[in-house]
């Protein structure tokens, strides 16, 4: 038996999911707000929780915190509204699994919940075996066959388990980016099914065309490639599909669910790329710290560096590499909701200092303006999440 604890508090949309999610193998337990969800936590074995963002007393962001602090082995989907993208990205970041916009409630919510429960599975895997391996690498060629998907993202999680401390709710949260990724290779990529059109295997007409596209040897004759290596310091994944690639230059829109993938894979991973034609999308976590390690600069004649406005607090760039981002072992350790772990690198390049950003999450800009990269001269304002540094060479 699953027990599931939905949060919200909203009778009408308390008495729409409990419904939708009324089948046989749950047992539903509600809340009105977090501090109740607490209570019911204490008092059921809940298996996995679905909460609102805005609720009185305490709201959805403060309860996956309190979840992720105090019931660490607990799945948090989100239930996000007109209005709470913000709070939702935040809790995002904070440790929730994934989302579902409440317009889209009846279509995706059985759906999602399946997806996070079939992801925590325990893996299996040889205890020990592993610790004393350096790493590993895979390479696939996958044919047109959706039942290969879950198969692979399987396999990552075995080797997530085996190589990263990681705990279970962040290895599913680096499985369903994994898992979105190469379901977008598939269908988005191979079939070209289009963005309006949802991908429901349940539903007739998304089958019909699944089965239209598999016919024709313009779309079967398309594979997916993903190699993935991963060993006790990091986590690299890259994904080719063989279709005509999309615009990854636009954002994503939290409330269409063909974007979801997009939003979680940056909420979830360290850093996220596609090439200019985007048919490739290359992901990274890193768990070791050392990762960060830079060589000092030597023989230069004066030292730049970057003061943070707010702070009035001065980092010399005595590196050639400086890791900007939340986590431990970032150059810069910057504590905001709004900031990556691994967020941006200010990098000595043919002799002049160049802004990198590692995510296309979050707030980077340069004076003012939102970049990717750029080249920083004296006098730059640099904008990362709630922080702006002036730079200064």
């Amino acid at each position: 038996m699953t027990n599931l604890l939905i949060v919200d508090d909203t009778d009408v949309d308390l008495m729409l999911m409990e419904g939708l999610l009324n089948a046989p193998g749950f047992t539903i337990v509600t809340a009105g707000d977090g501090f109740q969800a607490l209570e019911k936590i204490n008092e059921w074995s809940i298996d996995l929780i679905l909460t609102d963002l805005q609720m009185p007393r305490m709201d959805g962001l403060e309860l996956v915190r309190e979840v992720r602090k105090k019931h660490p082995d607990i799945p948090v989907i989100l239930t996000t509204g007109k209005g709470s993208e913000g709070i939702a990205e935040q809790a995002l970041l904070a440790g929730a699994s994934t989302y579902i916009p409440k317009s889209k409630l009846s279509e995706l919510l059985e759906s999602t919940v399946k997806e996070v429960l079939d992801l925590l599975s325990p893996a299996s895997v040889s205890d020990g075996l592993f610790d004393q391996s350096f790493g590993s690498r895979f390479q696939f060629e996958l044919k047109p066959d959706s039942s290969l998907i879950p198969k692979l993202v399987a396999l990552v999680q075995q080797m997530l388990h085996a190589f990263t401390p990681l705990d279970r709710i962040d290895r599913l949260r680096i499985a369903i980016a994994v898992d979105h990724a190469i379901q977008n290779s598939f269908y988005r990529g191979n079939l070209e099914i289009p963005a309006e059109q949802k991908i429901d295997l349940r539903d007739l007409e998304t089958i019909e065309l699944i089965e239209e596209r598999l016919a024709d040897e313009k779309y079967s004759s398309r594979r997916v490639s993903v190699g993935f290596d991963i060993n006790h310091r990091r986590f690299a994944i890259r994904i080719e599909d063989d279709g005509p690639g999309f615009d990854s230059s636009s954002a994503g829109n939290w409330d269409e669910p063909a974007s979801r993938g997009t939003v979680l894979m940056h909420s979830f991973m360290d850093t996220v790329s596609y090439n200019q034609k985007g048919n490739v999308v290359k992901m990274r976590f890193v768990f070791d710290k050392s990762e960060v390690v830079a060589e000092p600069v030597s023989g230069a004649a004066k030292i730049p560096t970057l003061t943070c406005l707010s702070t009035e607090q001065v980092y010399p760039l005595d590196i050639p590499k400086l890791v900007i981002g939340s986590r431990e072992g970032c150059h810069i350790k910057l504590k905001s909701d709004h900031v990556a772990a691994l967020h941006c690198t200010v990098t000595l390049i043919n002799k002049k200092w160049s802004l990198v950003v590692l995510t296309q999450r979050g707030i980077t800009k340069l004076n003012h303006s939102t970049v990717m990269s750029a080249t920083l001269t004296a006098g730059d304002i640099v904008t990362i999440g709630d922080f702006e540094f002036a730079f200064n060479a």
